[in-house]
């Protein structure tokens, strides 16, 4: 007889877990905090607008292929993954513009315009973190332990994916102008790190970007979710909402604190984020992690369609170096901001009404660890900011287009998903919080207690999570 398996925790990767165990023929329950899927990629709808709340890009679409693969499903009959001509927009404050496109052949004469030459390097560049991506891939299915170190056959790896360096210095070795090298490991800001400080093999994430190239799920991010659900209860998944776990004991067999009743189980998968559930779950001491940056977001709907941005836009400060060191060293609101505008609406119409549109603006800011002070006197200044360089690209106020606004805040991820300091994308990647040191999927102390999320391996970003949940499976399965 298969076992009975909970799993706390309705986040993407709670679902997946769930859609692939049910698909094994497991019993599987799924208790949730929250009153809909999804976790931190969740939805706001008000007045006709569809605001993601979580995750706006993806990349690596065989990920999201593959566990459709495993459950014995097609993808396309549930999700539509749009590719994007335009993978998003680069604005300078000193001006400049660079635009990513999809044909790598347009981005490169952009990159021309920039610095010459930075074509060739471009292509240099995607050879070397190619390489690395062809190493790293088959690894975001494995779970490691640090003695996993001491196999010769992994002594080799650590020299491939260049662990002695970051990313923003191996971008440096192929491109000469800052410019460009912000360009290409501003996603380590995707994963909640600074290029400054993230290893060098993150920059996978730059060689998906551009040579598997970005999509968006028609119908917006939270259709991923939504149909991550749906396939788990074709399985005979059976989801708990507005189902809190505020405890989980293990003796032979855990049991969950639920509505103030315990439910025992034969095994328990933790979505939660991972030192909550260590902590507050688990009753347990933390160690010294270090933790990812937190943000501030507004989500705007707008009484018109506006011009000149594009789906994924991005602007830097003056001082980009100040900015990161702001966020992640001194732990104060940063003076000048860099910050993500989402416009899901430009490929996606049927997010909002008719002639209007979505703006998503992401602003990245120290979490609760760092930062003591209060968020909210800073936020004018920082609205201030962010409205005035849009306004230089749209060329109008777009708080005078605002129709629908919500806010939120690094204290808003403590209280409504119990993300530990605020810290929006978990445990930061540093190089002794990543790969064999990333705290692994299966408990080293309970043989019947997993985690799957973006703080265990492999880390961060819907793939990745994604791929954690093929990892707790299969745990479960060779148990």
């Amino acid at each position: 007889m298969k076992k009975h398996i909970a799993i706390v925790g309705a986040g993407v990767g709670g679902l997946a877990t769930a859609a692939r165990l049910g698909s094994r023929g497991y019993k599987v329950d799924v208790f949730e905090k929250l009153p809909r899927p999804g976790g931190r990629a969740h939805i706001i709808e008000d007045a006709g607008f569809k605001f993601d709340t979580g995750p706006s890009f993806v990349l690596m679409p065989s990920f999201f292929k593959e566990i459709f693969d495993y459950c014995g499903r097609d993808l396309s009959d549930y999700l539509h993954l749009a590719p994007l001509d335009i993978h998003y927009k680069i604005f300078y404050p000193s001006g400049k513009e660079l635009v990513i496109y999809r044909d790598s052949e347009k981005t490169k004469a952009e990159l021309e315009k920039i610095e010459p030459g930075s074509s060739r390097q471009f292509d240099r560049f995607l050879a070397d973190v190619g390489d690395m991506y062809t190493s790293v891939e088959p690894l975001l299915y494995k779970s490691f332990t640090p003695k996993a170190l001491c196999n010769p056959a992994y002594w080799s790896l650590l020299w491939k994916l260049k662990t002695h360096k970051t990313y923003w210095r191996l971008a440096h070795d192929f491109f000469k102008t800052d410019e460009l090298v912000y360009a290409f490991t501003f996603e380590a800001m995707f994963i909640g790190v600074s290029p400054f400080h993230a290893p060098a093999f993150y920059s996978v994430i730059t060689y998906a970007d551009h040579v598997q190239k970005v999509f968006h799920p028609l119908g917006g991010m939270y259709q991923i979710p939504l149909n991550l659900e749906r396939l788990g209860r074709e399985f005979g998944v059976e989801f708990h909402y507005d189902s809190e776990v505020t405890h989980i004991q293990y003796r032979r067999q855990p049991a969950l604190s639920v509505h103030g009743q315990k439910e025992q189980f034969d095994i328990a998968v933790v979505n939660a984020d991972y030192a909550y559930a260590q902590k507050t779950l688990l009753n347990r001491m933390l160690p010294k992690y270090e933790y990812s940056c937190s943000v501030y977001l507004l989500y705007l709907g707008l009484k018109k369609k506006i011009k000149n941005l594009e789906h994924h836009n991005l602007f830097f400060a003056e001082d980009l170096d100040k900015n990161l060191n702001e966020i992640f060293h001194e732990g104060v609101v940063p003076a000048d901001p860099s910050f993500y505008v989402h416009v899901p609406t430009v490929t996606d119409p049927l997010m909002s009404p008719p002639g209007k549109d979505i703006v998503y603006i992401l602003i990245p800011v120290p979490n609760l660890e760092t930062y003591q002070g209060q968020f909210r006197e800073y936020e004018p200044r920082l609205r201030k900011l962010v409205f005035e360089k849009i306004k230089t690209v749209i060329g109008e106020d777009i708080e005078d287009l605002i129709e629908v606004e919500h806010r939120f805040y690094p204290e808003d991820f403590v209280s409504r998903y119990n993300v530990y300091h605020g810290a929006t994308f978990g445990l930061a990647h540093t190089l002794m919080q990543s790969a064999f040191f990333r705290p692994p999927n299966r408990d080293r102390r309970y043989k019947n207690a997993y985690f799957v999320g973006c703080s265990t391996q492999p880390g961060e970003g819907l793939p990745p999570v994604i791929a954690s949940s093929r990892i707790v499976a299969d745990l479960i399965e060779q148990s």
